[in-house]
């Protein structure tokens, strides 16, 4: 099997795992993201990889470079930050603070992001305007070559976090040493 058809056997096995992961979410659950990585870890995991569970901030272009004014916001994003109050309760409780989760390959070095389907809806949903192109189904990508303005920014404090509340939810094999 060659690598394309390789990568579309994989991505074919992510897609039918995410419905089973995600089914007591629904759409605008906040935190979806946690739910997808999950998922994308588990079948990698399943099929002999190394998947690392990645947490931080994550910024996705909501208009064209060729809008941008110098003043309003460009970017739709979940930015990590633990000293926020809310972040602070949210934690307090358990729950998922502002934070995005995907996943890496270590052995690649790739970002693998199967909840950028949703970016532009929660963005909207949110009273934000888009006039970017609609992000991709999934990101799958060479960490060091992302799309144009996209940026991802793990923080170890974050994927600590995450990876606990995975392993609450779920006890995975991937997180095991």
């Amino acid at each position: 099997m060659d690598a394309a058809a390789g990568r579309l056997t994989v991505v074919s096995a992510i897609e039918r795992i995410i419905p089973i992961v995600v089914r007591d979410q629904t759409e605008d659950t906040p935190g979806q993201c946690l739910y997808f990585a999950h998922a994308v870890a588990t079948v990698l995991h399943l099929l002999g990889l190394r998947p690392v569970i990645q947490a931080g901030s994550m910024q996705w272009p909501r208009m064209r470079r060729e809008e941008d004014d110098g003043v309003s916001n460009t970017h739709f994003a979940y930015m990590w930050n633990p000293y926020r109050p809310e972040s602070i309760m949210a934690r307090a409780i358990g729950a998922l603070p502002e934070i995005h989760v995907w996943v890496g390959l270590v052995e690649t070095q790739e970002l693998i992001d199967f909840s950028t389907r949703h970016f532009r809806r929660h963005a909207e949903a949110c009273g934000v305007k888009w006039t970017a192109e609609d992000p991709p189904a999934f990101l799958w990508a060479p960490a060091a070559s992302l799309p144009d303005w996209v940026i991802y920014s793990p923080n170890r404090d974050a994927t600590l976090y995450a990876a606990s509340v995975l392993d609450k939810l779920f006890h995975p094999k991937y997180l095991e040493k």
